[in-house]
């Protein structure tokens, strides 16, 4: 795909007729006349009428996108029936209830351990009642619980859930399978989760806190065993990312609520898996070439990342904290500890499970859960950063779970010590436990972490690092100095009157929102709003800061090195496809094979390795190069995506599992069998025999030996072309004039008696074992006023001369973007190529990319398909936004709605 989708559409469009009838039908076409032209060229050009028709078969891009939803919705009938049928359930439920005005506690959805065994009473209307309604009764409400959700927001999660799970395991499993995967994992999950809970509680000495548990379930129960068997039949990307996600939202709940409901998930999803493993049978272990165990491992890291970063908001919102983490979750987590409670307890012979309950008691209040956010999204952009293998991530996660061992040693520590407690008072309260319970998941991580730190390879620059820690240290004095500033000025805001060393000793409050600093014997109170104001304002200041500069060390910034691009300019000669030429251009990156004959070219972008064609090189090494290339990717977590390559390189690619799409046809004339005989050939006939008369001549030359006034006029053209457009000159597999500047690179230029270069083609060469062998067209263009024909006439002139040279094999036409390429099977396929049809036909007033490919089709040239190739379906949406990016690196969003108001 090369300069030539840069041809004028009036050019393009130009038939066989002489130059005053060619005039005579552009003034037609610009009062209105173009519909009837076109239908005039359809009924002779056959292969645009074939197009046509392909396009009118596939529907246009809306269209074909309602279709492919249509088409995706029949197939998963079932995830639309079950979450409709929730949504319909707990609607009338809730009306019913509305109407005769039943409260729910009167329902026995709060049935609780006790209750079931007949040691409790039951609670209603907020009264506790001496007599335990019966047993079925309480397994009804109890079993009502895997149908009807707890509120109004948590039915719109369950519904979404619930369809995308059902969405994701209908096609995997067939309706049968999936409904009886349902069924069985969620009653086992249910029965056996209730006794896991019960058991685990018990085990662990804290019966008398988890007796008082609200035995509730959610209608996820029932549906989540069916993922975790529908992953048994997915590939080894998708069957891997399932589990990961699924686990880690279970593993969330589980270790930082401990509700009841949350064992009965784990336990239907370790059954759905069991039912998957039984259906299908062993995996494929050959699978597993596409991803390296470091990726897998890092991935495992930052996963275990994502869970201590949530923690603190799920312990926050949450009711119950009976979690192994719920400790860990409270402590770094922004409420306040009712020391009252607290201190009430500790003095009485309560059981072990004292500490747990009443330790970390929080009140949960809007302000506590935003002051939460901020951190928690530092935390999550630490954990994306240990994903794509940043080092400076791993470091800030080793760094920052350091941080709350120490201050949570020495919390449990202070409160030993303000409590006279020995060491046996201490485990009968269960404070060395929680202590243990609270400490070691950080620290066994920071351990963990700092032991694998060579998966973490991608560096982050120095210079960036110091910057980054200067705006932090900056940011904190100087928050710091006016908070004290403040406080000094204002001591009539604060109870008692603010001083230097209350002031002080607040400070840490206003930046760390942990919860142990956040006691309720605060030393200062505000007393004024704007006193509340700064105290609030100083703490979200810092953290905005922080997410910024960790946000900027995470970003992969990977310096072009001017020595690799000089390698692959070389490499480039021993061998490679129509368009290889194109990775020595700026802008690309490179990965070299072990032996350094080969190379693969690609850009970074939306966490997609676009690469710039297949590889090239020593074509002994190109299978290697692509399973090296994957690695490679994979390593520095990157998702691998081959562009614009050939059927041979496809061919490979799937036979590895891969996806693919065409997203075009190159154009391939051979010159050894040139000839413009025939009726088919009149139109290039005539724009030769009009540039004859007309006294243009073509010079063929490269533009650094081409004279300076040469030089200036090619540079004007193409500013004359660039300054009519609304969007900016596309990139990537289109060169400009930095890209003529490479004296391999040859032009072929039409100039006129008077010396008035009227158009100018580029082409840029490819080699076999060090020998020219074709040419690819890139840079087209032509003046405003050049005569009609001019850039057929170039064309023509360098097919001729190529034959007469009798060296070339080849003569590429290069290919239009997103135009000629047929619909693939596939329900992911056709979606994306409808998509990519949306953006060619928003791009078409101004590239003409349609028009192109039916003016290249005026030399009879052979097409040769190219396509896109991907390993993961997942990823289609970065894929697309790093092809637009790639192509238009400088479009503004003002340009982008001009291009849709066209």
């Amino acid at each position: 795909m090369a300069e030539s989708e840069r041809h004028m559409p009036d050019s393009v469009s130009e038939h066989d007729e002489g130059a005053d009838a060619a005039q005579h039908r552009e003034q037609a076409e610009s009062s209105g006349a173009a519909s009837s032209a076109a239908n005039a060229q359809r009924s002779t050009d056959p292969g645009k009428a074939r197009y046509e028709d392909q396009r009118s078969q596939s529907g246009n891009g809306w269209t074909g996108l309602v279709q492919d939803a249509r088409s995706w919705l029949l197939k998963r009938q079932l995830a639309v029936w079950v979450s409709g049928s929730v949504a319909v359930i707990n609607i009338v439920f809730l009306l019913w209830r509305v109407l005769f005005r039943i409260p729910q506690d009167s329902l026995y959805f709060s049935t609780t351990y006790d209750q079931l065994l007949m040691t409790g009473g039951h609670i209603a209307n907020g009264a506790v009642s001496p007599q335990p309604p019966s047993v079925t009764l309480q397994m009804i409400g109890l079993i009502a619980t895997l149908f009807i959700s707890t509120s109004t927001y948590r039915l719109i999660m369950d519904v979404i859930i619930i369809f995308t799970i059902l969405a994701i395991a209908e096609p995997r499993l067939g309706r049968r399978r999936t409904l009886l995967a349902c069924l069985i994992s969620g009653m086992s999950g249910a029965v056996i989760g209730l006794f896991l809970c019960l058991f685990i509680n018990w085990l662990g000495g804290m019966w008398q806190n988890a007796s008082h548990a609200r035995m509730t379930m959610s209608p996820l129960v029932m549906i989540f065993g069916a993922l975790m068997a529908a992953s048994a039949f997915s590939s080894f990307i998708w069957r891997r990312r399932i589990r990961l996600i699924g686990y880690m939202a279970v593993l969330i709940a589980l270790l930082y609520t401990g509700d009841p409901g949350d064992y009965c998930l784990l336990v239907a999803a370790l059954v759905g898996q069991f039912i998957g493993y039984v259906w299908h049978g062993p995996q494929d272990s050959r699978e597993h070439w596409a991803s390296s165990s470091a990726h897998e491992r890092r991935s495992l890291l930052s996963s275990i990342s994502v869970v201590l970063s949530l923690g603190p908001i799920v312990a926050t919102v949450s009711h119950a904290h009976r979690g192994a983490l719920s400790a860990l979750g409270l402590l770094t987590g922004p409420g306040t500890i009712n020391d009252a409670r607290l201190m009430a307890c500790l003095r009485t012979a309560s059981k072990s499970s004292c500490y747990q309950e009443f330790n970390l008691y929080h009140i949960s209040t809007s302000g506590s859960i935003i002051r939460a956010i901020l951190p928690t999204i530092v935390l999550l952009i630490i954990s994306w950063g240990m994903y794509r293998g940043r080092r400076v991530a791993a470091w800030s996660a080793i760094i920052v779970n350091s941080g709350i061992v120490l201050f949570s040693f020495l919390y449990y520590l202070l409160s030993s010590v303000q409590n006279d407690m020995v060491a046996f008072q201490a485990y009968r309260h269960g404070l060395l436990p929680s202590m243990l319970m609270t400490v070691l998941p950080p620290l066994a991580f920071a351990i963990v972490i700092r032991h694998n730190i060579r998966l973490f390879n991608v560096p982050t620059e120095r210079g960036a690092l110091w910057r980054g820690l200067s705006a932090i240290i900056a940011t904190a004095l100087a928050l710091s100095a006016f908070y004290l500033g403040f406080g000094l000025l204002n001591p009539t805001s604060f109870l008692p009157h603010a001083h230097w060393s209350s002031l002080l000793s607040q400070l840490p409050q206003t930046f760390i929102p942990m919860g142990f600093l956040n006691t309720s014997q605060a030393v200062l109170r505000t007393t004024t709003f704007a006193a509340e104001l700064v105290r609030q304002c100083i703490g979200i200041i810092f953290w905005l800061v922080l997410i910024v500069v960790v946000s900027r060390w995470m970003r992969t910034s990977v310096a072009e090195n001017a020595g690799e691009r000089k390698l692959a300019g070389s490499l480039v000669e021993l061998g490679g496809e129509s368009m290889s030429f194109m990775t020595t251009w700026e802008g690309n990156r490179y990965w070299f094979s072990p032996t350094g004959r080969s190379s693969v070219a690609y850009r970074v972008s939306h966490g997609i390795a676009l690469t710039t064609t297949g590889p090239f090189g020593d074509p002994g090494e190109y299978l290697d190069d692509l399973q090296g290339f994957t690695h490679f990717c994979y390593e520095h977590s990157l998702s691998p995506v081959f562009y614009s390559v050939h059927d041979a390189t496809r061919q490979a690619l799937l036979d590895q599992g891969w996806s693919s799409i065409q997203v075009g046809s190159e154009m391939v004339v051979d010159p050894r069998l040139w000839q413009t005989k025939g009726k088919k050939w009149q139109a290039i006939r005539t724009a030769i025999n009009k540039a004859n008369r007309e006294g243009i001549r073509d010079v063929y030359a490269d533009f650094s030996g081409s004279p300076r006034e040469i030089q200036s006029q090619i540079v004007d053209i193409s500013e004359q072309w660039a300054n009519l457009k609304s969007l900016p000159e596309m990139k990537f597999t289109l060169g400009g004039i930095d890209e003529l500047r490479d004296p391999r690179v040859m032009m072929l230029y039409a100039i006129d008696a008077d010396n008035v270069v009227q158009g100018v083609t580029s082409w840029l060469p490819t080699w076999r074992n060090g020998q020219i062998v074709g040419w690819t067209l890139d840079f087209m263009r032509h003046r405003i006023d050049s005569p009609n024909g001019i850039m057929e006439f170039l064309i023509a002139r360098m097919a001729q001369r190529l034959k007469e040279g009798g060296t070339a094999e080849f003569m590429s036409l290069s290919a239009a973007p997103l135009a000629g390429s047929p619909v693939d099977d596939g329900e992911d396929s056709a979606a994306l190529h409808h998509a990519l049809q949306i953006v060619a036909d928003i791009m078409e007033p101004s590239y003409g990319f349609n028009s192109l490919f039916q003016f290249k089709k005026r030399f009879q040239p052979h097409e040769e398909p190219v396509y896109i190739c991907y390993p993961d379906v997942s990823r289609l949406l970065p894929m697309g936004l790093a092809v637009l990016e790639a192509y238009l690196p400088d479009l503004k969003p003002s340009q982008i709605r001009n291009m849709l108001n066209h």
